[in-house]
């Protein structure tokens, strides 16, 4: 399995390609970019969906544009059914004519049975916050950053509800489980429990 970063958008969001035998996924959509296309085409991956760890603006700015152009579905949690496209939650303030198109809402631990991807429901940060499981890879969005946690100041934010989040499915997880936050650089669920001074 491969994974790609790009940093992109106004907060210097984290969008991943995973691929894997030529087909692969987009994990939260943060921005129309070259680099991204560029990536997927020279490398001859066939990109099936695109899976959203929440709704925030800096996380789906580019979500109409790589749905439209591969034509493929969005998958983000059950829970964005009533938030993706309010701007309160969303917190698209600048952005009038931002849409969150979303094809399929997701429970908790559900599988999508394509690359075996576990979803499960970290909420904390937002009230759609989910991460997916993919082999022995935790994608975490805003929920666990290296050596941080998401804010939980915004509409949907919760302290107590994100340290749950994080204490109730991450730590029955393999330890050594590479941790692909939303923001920054990877990390893994053991430097985490060890050295976070929110988990600590």
């Amino acid at each position: 399995m491969e994974i790609k970063r790009f940093t992109l958008g106004p907060v210097m969001t984290n969008l991943y390609v995973v691929s894997e035998n030529g087909h692969g996924f987009i994990i939260d959509a943060v921005e129309k970019s070259d680099l991204v296309t560029d990536y997927i085409k020279n490398n001859g991956i066939q990109i099936d969906f695109i899976l959203q760890t929440h709704t925030h603006f800096d996380h789906v700015l580019g979500l109409e544009y790589y749905k439209n152009l591969y034509d493929i579905d969005v998958y983000a949690s059950s829970e964005a059914i009533d938030i993706a496209n309010y701007k309160n939650y969303n917190l698209a303030y600048d952005y009038d004519d931002l849409y969150v198109p979303i094809d399929r809402y997701l429970n908790d631990d559900e599988i999508i049975k394509n690359f075996n991807i576990k979803a499960i429901k970290t909420p904390g940060h937002s009230l759609d916050s989910i991460s997916y499981i993919v082999g022995n890879v935790l994608f975490s969005g805003d929920t666990l950053f290296k050596l941080s946690i998401g804010r939980t100041d915004f509409p949907g934010g919760d302290y107590d509800t994100i340290i749950n989040s994080i204490n109730e499915k991450y730590r029955v997880l393999d330890s050594n489980m590479e941790v692909y936050p939303g923001h920054g650089e990877k990390t893994t669920l053991d430097y985490e429990f060890n050295n976070n001074p929110f988990l600590m």
